[in-house]
């Protein structure tokens, strides 16, 4: 069995979705082929400055643009984020190995992997079935490509949106957002904390800037050092460099310590020791959040899908939304002086978690070769 599962690198989420679920492939298939492809990773200078920058720049300079354009996307029902020949020129490399890896089947994990396989069933490059991921509690018409064969979605919201623009009720599964395997191990928060050098009670605060849009967690450090309030805030800038140059460059005071971590395999560890989460509401992040019964204050989502992520979370009593480091940092004081409602956030946040979506997802794919198996066991008797 041959698997290729196809993101785009926009923010972290798409692509550990899309490893989440090979990883389960490859393990419910031990001898299966199962490639994970970053179409960005592989596309020309050219395309990347023409698809990708625009996006990076709206979101730092100019949200309010983004926003219109993402809601024109939406409302007007774009066919697609660009024509079908920028992807063939731009990202001649995905198509290439579409042809000669000659998948049995295809697992899209963001929407433009959709429209490239769809493309590449279109022209001929391939038969194997494709199967969408959305990993956002939004979706948007592009999703919904004639050539997919079955979708998966977070919540019955995203399930409604597909079918109001056309797509097959019986396609849709319900199965939520696939998360690192990491999430389903257990670990011990006070060995955890002793780890990042926290000996006492106060409780630690885990800060997250998020794979998409500019970042201003050291403001809200350099808030929060300020509140007197004692706690022990980790922070994670991930691969964002600058980012993590600004955080080292705070210097914070007691009742509150700092530390900062550049890329960590810890995540999942770090959130199940933590009493608050602050981040960016990515559609992956806030599955992780649900799976560790983590409340969580948001700051400064972007317009569209991060703040309809937030909205879902904060609809279901588990998170408050902030804009800006003071508010960001007056939410989580208030939240970390007020134990019965951080509890009753906890609750609720992990009513939220689907522990089982990747495994669900996994199967998905699999059911989907079904008809491949029995045409091929049909020609071969």
């Amino acid at each position: 069995m041959k698997v290729l599962v196809l993101t785009l690198s926009f923010g972290s989420g798409h692509v550990r979705a899309a490893q989440a679920v090979a990883d389960e492939l490859g393990r419910q298939v031990p001898a299966s082929n199962v490639l994970v492809v970053d179409a960005l990773a592989e596309c020309r200078s050219l395309f990347r400055v023409c698809y990708e920058w625009p996006y990076w720049l709206m979101l730092r300079y100019a949200p309010g643009l983004w926003d219109r354009f993402s809601t024109a996307r939406v409302s007007k029902k774009h066919e697609g984020t660009a024509p079908a020949w920028a992807f063939r020129m731009g990202c001649p490399k995905v198509f290439a190995t579409i042809k000669s890896f000659n998948p049995d089947v295809i697992v899209a994990a963001e929407v433009a992997a959709c429209e490239m396989a769809a493309i590449a069933r279109r022209l001929g490059l391939t038969r194997a079935p494709i199967l969408s991921v959305i990993t956002d509690y939004e979706a948007e018409p592009i999703w919904v490509q004639p050539e997919v064969d079955a979708f998966t979605v977070p919540d019955e919201s995203v399930r409604a949106e597909l079918i109001s623009w056309g797509a097959p009720a019986n396609r849709i599964s319900i199965c939520g957002i696939p998360v690192d395997p990491a999430f389903d191990a257990m670990h011990d928060p006070k060995a955890v904390r002793l780890r990042y050098g926290i000996s006492d009670k106060s409780p630690m605060v885990l800060l997250m800037g998020g794979g998409m849009g500019p970042t201003k967690m050291h403001e809200v450090v350099e808030q929060l050092s300020e509140c007197n309030v004692p706690m022990h805030i980790v922070a994670i800038a991930g691969k964002d460099k600058r980012a993590l140059r600004r955080l080292k460059r705070v210097k914070v005071k007691a009742p509150v310590s700092l530390r900062v971590l550049g890329w960590t395999d810890e995540v999942a560890a770090l959130m199940q020791a933590a009493r608050l989460l602050v981040t960016k509401p990515g559609g992956l992040t806030i599955s992780e959040a649900a799976l560790c019964s983590l409340p969580v204050v948001f700051f400064d989502p972007i317009p569209g899908a991060e703040f309809v992520n937030a909205r879902r979370m904060v609809d279901a009593g588990a998170a408050v939304i902030a804009q800006g480091p003071v508010e960001t940092a007056r939410a989580i004081v208030s939240l970390l002086r007020a134990d019965e409602s951080t509890e009753v956030m906890a609750l609720r946040s992990n009513k939220m978690a689907r522990p089982t979506a990747r495994r669900e997802i996994a199967r998905l794919a699999l059911d989907l070769l079904a008809p491949v198996r029995e045409a091929t066991r049909r020609m071969t008797a």
